[in-house]
């Protein structure tokens, strides 16, 4: 590893987002950033694990199924021993990175955390939410702070970029989210809990409320708002790009597909094995039924309610 790589990437996905995690660090190998990877790989098939470990530099650590929803290995990931960098930064495995953002793989300062904050707050943090969170980081650190440090919003975290010297930190939110999180929590969304985004609800709860979490950053970059030509680029709503096109996901249509027409052109992978709506012959008609797919993807998870009692 060369000496002016600071940060290692984590990432993690279940089967339905392998496709996503191996865009994701296709993306940063067409872009020239040779950063250490770390995957976490829940139910992969043997195939798509040797197809990311082909793009360098990639090390897969296996994620038990009977575990949590993937999102809540965040720290558990972030803090593992395979991180030897200086830096960690956690990436989520529906986004790819646009231009080399080497740049915003690290902080300016160690003493802060590189990730978004919500604005506006989102609506399910209540006033009611935000003292069951206080109350929860007082019997995790036996002390709190006795007003919220980031007011009346949290923290939004497809991307998150930690000096090493808060692996500590990551030991709390991984404890604590293994305390406040059902162990048959599946999925990262949560509506009627007060950790309503799982993961990212626990993180808020500390980065709100103790003492000794480090601060949010004031200058997030990863978004282009410092540079247009160079930002992180996140799907957020289901159904993902390579599951089908919505009309959200649309608008990123152009930057998905060099990253594809790069893994063809490098021989990472043949046309045949991509997944339809990522074959370049079938966007027209992606294209044309992306309106149909909130319809079709709330049919789908109501049959895996139906099917899964």
């Amino acid at each position: 590893m060369s000496d002016d790589i600071r940060t290692t990437v984590v990432t993690a996905g279940d089967r339905a987002f392998a496709w996503g995690a191996y865009l994701l660090v296709a993306s940063m190998r067409m872009n020239g950033m040779t950063h250490p990877v770390i995957v976490g790989a829940m139910d992969w098939t043997p195939v798509m694990k040797q197809r990311i470990s082909a793009l360098g530099g990639v090390t897969i650590h296996e994620l038990p199924t009977s575990r949590q929803c993937v999102a809540c290995q965040k720290p558990m990931l972030m803090g593992c021993d395979d991180v030897r960098t200086e830096w960690v930064c956690w990436a989520d495995a529906d986004a790819v990175f646009v231009g080399d953002c080497s740049e915003w793989l690290t902080g300016d300062d160690p003493e802060e955390i590189v990730v978004r904050m919500y604005s506006p707050p989102p609506p399910l943090l209540t006033p009611k939410v935000l003292k069951i969170w206080q109350n929860d980081v007082e019997k995790l650190c036996g002390k709190v702070l006795p007003e919220s440090r980031l007011g009346t919003t949290t923290v939004n975290n497809p991307f998150i970029v930690l000096h090493r010297k808060w692996k500590p930190f990551l030991e709390r939110w991984k404890t604590q989210t293994e305390k406040v999180i059902a162990p048959d929590v599946t999925t990262p969304w949560q509506k009627q809990s007060a950790y309503f985004q799982t993961d990212e609800s626990v993180l808020g709860s500390l980065l709100c409320f103790d003492p000794d979490a480090p601060k949010v950053t004031e200058h997030y970059k990863a978004n282009g708002s410092v540079d247009k030509s160079r930002y992180f680029a996140h799907f957020a709503y289901n159904p993902k790009p390579w599951q089908m096109w919505n009309p959200y996901s649309l608008k990123w249509h152009d930057i998905i597909m060099p990253v594809v027409d790069w893994l063809i052109a490098e021989k990472k992978i043949a046309p045949s094995d991509l997944p339809l709506p990522l074959r370049r012959g079938w966007w027209p008609v992606c294209r044309s039924f992306a309106w149909t797919a909130p319809w079709v993807w709330r049919a789908i998870k109501l049959k895996r309610r139906i099917f899964h009692r």
